[in-house]
């Protein structure tokens, strides 16, 4: 055991710390927390002027949906081949269904258009003659509101992750106490 008052006081905390599943829940929750606090303000939808532009004919569109193993939950989008204009290889591009009806998919096979996408091929803008049927702003407005999701879940977390802690080492100095009250014998409670 050390000597002096601060080397006590460590030695309580750590083993209340490590005695209590309140505190791990609030401090795994704190650790969670930041983490998705830190990727929504971190990362971000990119700009404009960091999107690929690429002009060609849709040659196909389909409708993807997977599932995630981990959480169940599903993400959907379509998926459309654009043959380029200059005659390079093929593109993959994906953009979510809550952002473009079907029928205003498949109206675009086989007509040309002009798409602006990012690293992943996820697009932005997608254009066909005067009609700009994906529109910066409106894309950005929903991708935009999946990172304030993080953000708000993130602080959430965090908060409650906090009072976990303190409700966790509050308990925790309980229990020493009354061990301590009890002449060092295991007390329950």
């Amino acid at each position: 055991m050390k000597t002096g008052a601060k080397g006590y006081h460590m030695d309580n905390l750590i083993k209340i710390a490590s005695n209590s599943l309140i505190v791990w829940l609030g401090a795994l929750g704190l650790v969670v927390g930041f983490g998705m606090f830190g990727y929504s303000v971190i990362t971000g939808p990119p700009t404009r002027a960091s999107l690929q532009t690429v002009e060609g004919t849709i040659s196909e569109a389909s409708r993807v949906t997977r599932r995630s193993r981990r959480t169940g939950s599903t993400n959907s989008y379509f998926e459309m081949t654009l043959k380029p204009v200059a005659g390079a290889a093929d593109l993959k591009l994906r953009v979510p269904t809550i952002e473009m009806a079907e029928p205003d998919v498949r109206s675009l096979i086989g007509r040309p258009v002009r798409a602006e996408f990012d690293s992943e091929q996820d697009v932005y803008v997608l254009r066909s003659g005067n009609r700009e049927v994906l529109t910066f702003e409106n894309t950005m407005e929903r991708r935009k509101l999946s990172f304030r999701q993080y953000y708000v879940d993130g602080i959430a977390l965090v908060i409650g992750g906090s009072v976990l802690l303190v409700i966790g080492f509050l308990l925790g100095l309980r229990k020493l106490r009354k061990q301590a009250s009890a002449g060092g014998r295991t007390v329950e409670g």
